[in-house]
């Protein structure tokens, strides 16, 4: 007991007892206890008390049973063979990105192919301090570098595979995940490693970023970086500052404000905001949260958030600038806009608000509508009313017109009520652009009806473009075609999926409204396409560099006049979703 809580808590004996400063809430005094003889803690400062396995989960934000496996582990204990197969394979893998790390930082530090990589790192301002605490390294431009090194150390082609360390090769065998990248390491809350993100050098053509894949220790959705690092600052400010990029992270850390953290280039996630708020009371994002106003990217995020919606605020950063450069140039302008962030809804609101014409009927009716369906996606009823009165003040309507609007609810969607999805039944793992989009489809029959007639759709998943395919083909033969019996006349697999999402949009209160579902489908198309792209981009840079390297290669100009008609149709795709952020140009992260 004593040892692990000394990880934390620098204790001294007093008697029978050791006391120490509490880990969990600000002090002077000494009020934090532990009692040896009884394995237990207390703090007589803030109240909290338990045994190993509470101490655990309140520092290092873990349940029961990740407490339970962390201790277990430490004592060499095996908890059951199912558990200890899956924990000696998951230990297997962090120790293989260990080796990574540290084989990566080695050629930061020594080799003369990185001298680049770190004079880009000097100019971006980082002390040799802060890239040995984020432990930053490089990883050669060569296709073998790392996975020679750890077969010598005596890793398996299948356990870098599964670290997300390497990628099969089409000629056996398994190559470099990353080449000629910055590597930064990313650590759960433990400090333990869990996977790397890659920053390009510039001038090079790629993806900025690339992160490791999901695996068995790694899903950037529910991780947040620097988490490790920031915790303790955290839960002392009672505030943590989610900003997009690691460098960012990096540069506030530096500057003494070490309460921030990165979501991995991801759009927020509820299990990001619930990692945050094991430590903090709220949190603030440091980055662009709506595209400029785009409805659907602002639904999508209240439903992905949901209940911790109201532990959102967002950060005002000034125009043409990202969060490093704001921290470089003038810290008390970011330490000011910190302490100015505001909430996530009211924010929403304002923002909106200013890109309608309000003295306009149909301008107001329109906000009116958009901010109402906005509210109904917030699934506590009190906190919903809570922003009648600021939206009453924006739009110019009585707050009691407004909430006999709220109490009404959407109008019904034109389907009978759908019985939740059985198991076996269950709405296909779309991405949320694919759901949304389908969504307005289904309750849009006059849009099904504008798509273009070859019915192509930018949708990864089969059953999607299924489903999508069917209903434009009824929407063609049957102007108005009944929703109920097209869903039933489905197969099994496309039925499930229609009915998961119209039991969604009717348990979110969606209201069809064609001209703004009108222009959210628009947006949510061109970013599917974008990721479309971006995909055949990727395919097409590993096959021209590995092109490159083989004298018997095919016609490599070939590939790389596809990339750059790629390159172009990227560019045009960003311009249609969000020609404002185009002409401001690129943000530096």
């Amino acid at each position: 007991m004593a040892e692990i809580v000394g990880e934390t808590v620098a204790l001294k004996r007093a008697g029978t007892i050791m006391k120490g400063l509490c880990p969990f809430h600000a002090e002077k005094t000494p009020s934090f206890i532990v009692t040896p003889d009884r394995e237990t803690w207390h703090c007589f400062g803030c109240g909290e008390h338990g045994d190993i396995f509470t101490f655990l989960m309140r520092r290092d934000g873990l349940d029961f049973r990740e407490s339970l496996g962390r201790l277990a582990e430490r004592a060499g204990v095996e908890l059951s063979e199912r558990t200890a197969s899956e924990d000696r394979r998951k230990r297997r893998l962090r120790e293989a990105l260990e080796a990574a790390i540290t084989f990566y930082r080695q050629v930061l530090l020594d080799a003369h192919q990185a001298e680049r990589a770190r004079a880009y790192l000097a100019e971006r301002g980082f002390s040799e301090d802060t890239l040995e605490r984020f432990a930053i390294g490089y990883a050669l431009n060569n296709w073998e570098a790392l996975t020679k090194r750890l077969r010598a150390k005596g890793f398996t082609d299948r356990e870098m595979t599964d670290a997300g360390l390497a990628k099969p090769s089409t000629r056996g065998g398994v190559y470099d995940a990353f080449r000629g990248r910055i590597i930064i390491p990313i650590r759960d809350v433990s400090g333990r490693a869990i996977g790397l993100g890659g920053r390009i050098m510039p001038d090079a053509e790629g993806p900025k970023y690339l992160n490791s894949p999901a695996t068995a220790l790694f899903d950037k959705s529910r991780t947040l970086y620097g988490i490790d690092l920031a915790k303790a600052a955290i839960r002392r400010e009672k505030l943590a500052v989610i900003v997009e990029g690691y460098t960012d992270v990096m540069a506030a850390h530096q500057a003494g404000f070490e309460n921030v953290v990165a979501s991995l280039g991801t759009a927020l996630t509820a299990g990001q905001v619930e990692l945050a708020n094991r430590y903090a009371d709220a949190v603030a994002l440091a980055y662009d949260v709506d595209l400029a106003g785009e409805a659907a990217t602002q639904r999508g995020l209240l439903e992905e958030l949901g209940p911790v919606v109201s532990k959102v605020r967002v950060i005002r950063i000034p125009a043409g600038k990202d969060p490093d450069e704001l921290i470089k140039t003038d810290p008390d302008g970011w330490r000011t806009a910190v302490a100015d962030a505001e909430e996530l809804l009211p924010y929403f609101m304002a923002r909106a608000a200013s890109e309608v014409d309000m003295r306009q009927p149909q301008g107001r009716s329109a906000y009116t509508r958009r901010m109402l369906d906005l509210l109904r996606r917030i699934p506590d009823r009190v906190e919903q009313d809570s922003y009648v009165p600021r939206l009453a003040q924006l739009a110019g309507i009585d707050e009691r017109v407004l909430r006999d609007e709220l109490a009404r609810g959407p109008r019904p969607i034109p389907v009978r009520p759908v019985e939740p999805p059985r198991d076996g039944d269950a709405e296909a793992p779309l991405g949320p652009l694919e759901r949304e989009a389908l969504t307005l489809l289904l309750l849009n029959p006059t849009l099904a009806a504008e798509q273009p007639a070859d019915g192509r759709l930018p949708f990864r998943d089969e059953s999607a473009t299924a489903l999508a395919t069917a209903w434009m083909s009824a929407v063609g033969a049957d102007a108005r075609p009944n929703l109920e019996a097209f869903v039933d006349g489905l197969d099994a697999a496309t039925g499930a999926l229609a009915r998961g999402l119209l039991a969604s949009a009717r348990a979110r209160g969606v209201r069809p409204d064609t001209e703004m579902d009108r222009e959210a489908l628009r947006v949510c198309l061109l970013r599917l396409r974008k990721e479309r792209v971006q995909e055949r981009l990727a395919d097409l840079q590993s096959l021209i560099s590995m092109g490159s390297n083989d004298p018997e290669s095919t016609d490599i100009h070939d590939l790389e006049r596809q990339f750059q008609v790629l390159h172009l149709e990227r560019e045009q795709l960003e311009q249609a979703i969000n020609p404002s952020a185009v002409m401001a140009g690129q943000k530096r992260r």
